[in-house]
C-alpha cells in the first residue's frame, strides 16, 4: 500500500494516543508501550498530553497506585510504562543492557558482590511495601557499607532495576522542580510475572509497539528496543500475517493491521523527548533537517518541548523562571502552549 509522508505523520498521531486518546492515564501509557521518562516533569505532560483534561495530580495518582511505573527498560534510559510491560521489555533487554554497562562497572570497581549486597538492603529496606527516594537510598546503601561514591549509586540501582528488583513509583517529597518519586520494590508494587518464551515474547513487542508507534519499521524497533535487528525481524515474520506493508518514497513501514483513516490536526505543544520524535531512529518524518537543530541545541542530547503541526515539528517552546516561551511565528502556538500550562494549574 502506498501512503504519503503527511499520512505517516497522522497516523503516527494516532498510534501515539494524541489524536485518539485511549482513556485515562494508564491506558495511555500502556497504549503507547512506554514512553521516554528521563526528564520527570517532561514525562507528566508527555502522559497528560494523551489524556484531555488531564491534570499532573491524575498522572501522578497513577504511580501511586502502581497503574503505572517507571524504569530502564531499553536504551540504559527511564521510561513510564505499565508494571506487565516493564517485565515484557526486561525479558527481552535485561541481559544486554547489563551487558553494555560492564566495561563502566569495571572502571567504577563495581563488583557482583557489592551489587548483591545492595540488592539485599534494599529488599530489608523497602519490604512490606517501603519506599524510598533516591538520596534515602543512597543513604541506607552507605550505611551498610557500599560505596555510592562516583556514579556507583546510580549504576547500582540501574542495575538491580534491569533485574526486575526496583522500579521508580510513588511520590514521596517534593523539591522545586516538582515531586520526588520513590523506589519500591516491584514483585510488591506490583506482582506479576516475566513472559519465559523468548519468541513470543519478541512477536508480542511487535505488536505492541506497532500499535503505539505505527506506521514504523524494523529498524526503528531494532533502535528503539536495543534488540538486534536480526531478532526484530523474527518477531516481524513471526506476526506477518497481522500486519499491513506500507510504501512511502523507498521506505518500507509497517502497522498492525489496516491504517484508519486519519483526519488534519492542528498545533500541539508536545513534552520534549516526546515519542511522536524519538519512538523511531529515522526521525525524518516528522522534523525538518534544518528545524532539528532548534530542538536538539548544540547536539547535547536534551530535546527541548515541541511545536508540533499536523504532526510535523515546526517550533519549540519551554517556561523559563515561570514564564512561558515559544516561537511566536507560528500560528496557534499561543493556544497550544496555554493547554500544556493548564495541566499544571
Amino acid at each position: 500500500m502506498q501512503i504519503d509522508v503527511v499520512a505517516v505523520r497522522r497516523t503516527r498521531l494516532a498510534a501515539l494516543g494524541l489524536t485518539r486518546p485511549r482513556g485515562g492515564v494508564a491506558a495511555a501509557v500502556r497504549g503507547v508501550l512506554a514512553l521516554q521518562a528521563q526528564d520527570l516533569r517532561q514525562a507528566e505532560w508527555a502522559i497528560g498530553s494523551r489524556v484531555p483534561g488531564s491534570s499532573a495530580a491524575e498522572v501522578w495518582a497513577a504511580f501511586d497506585a502502581g497503574a503505572v511505573v517507571r524504569s530502564w527498560p531499553v536504551r540504559g534510559t527511564l521510561f513510564a510504562l505499565a508494571p506487565a510491560d516493564l517485565r515484557l521489555l526486561l525479558s527481552l533487554t535485561a541481559e544486554r543492557q547489563q551487558r553494555t554497562a560492564e566495561p563502566r562497572h569495571r572502571q567504577l570497581g563495581l563488583t557482583e558482590e557489592q551489587v548483591g549486597r545492595a540488592g539485599d538492603v534494599a529488599r530489608a529496606e523497602l519490604a512490606g511495601g517501603g519506599a524510598m527516594t533516591r538520596p534515602e537510598l543512597l543513604a541506607a546503601w552507605t550505611a551498610a557499607g557500599v560505596d555510592t561514591t562516583g556514579q556507583r549509586g546510580p549504576h547500582l540501582y540501574g542495575r538491580l532495576a534491569h533485574r526486575g528488583l526496583l522500579c521508580l513509583g510513588p511520590a514521596r517529597g517534593a523539591t522545586a522542580g516538582g515531586p520526588q518519586q520513590a523506589f519500591v520494590l516491584l514483585d510488591e508494587w506490583a506482582p506479576g510475572q516475566a513472559p519465559d518464551d523468548r519468541a513470543a515474547a519478541v512477536a508480542e513487542l511487535v505488536r505492541r509497539y506497532l500499535a503505539g508507534h505505527g506506521p514504523a519499521s524494523e529498524r526503528d524497533l531494532s533502535w528503539w528496543s536495543g534488540l538486534t535487528l536480526t531478532e526484530v525481524r523474527a518477531g516481524f515474520a513471526a506476526v506477518r500475517e497481522e500486519l499491513t506493508e506500507l510504501h512511502c518514497g523507498d521506505r518500507v513501514l509497517w502497522t498492525l493491521g489496516e491504517p484508519l483513516p486519519a483526519e488534519p490536526d492542528g498545533v500541539r505543544a508536545l513534552a520534549g523527548f516526546d515519542e511522536l520524535l524519538l519512538g523511531h531512529t529515522d526521525r525524518s518524518f516528522v522534523v525538518a533537517p534544518d528545524r532539528f537543530d532548534a530542538v536538539v541545541p548544540g547536539g547535547n542530547g536534551v530535546f527541548l518541548p515541541m511545536l508540533v503541526a499536523d504532526g510535523e515539528v515546526v517550533g519549540t517552546w519551554r517556561t523559563v523562571r515561570g514564564a512561558v516561551q515559544f516561537d511566536p511565528d507560528v500560528p496557534g502556538a499561543a493556544d497550544a502552549v496555554a493547554v500544556a500550562q493548564r495541566f499544571r494549574s
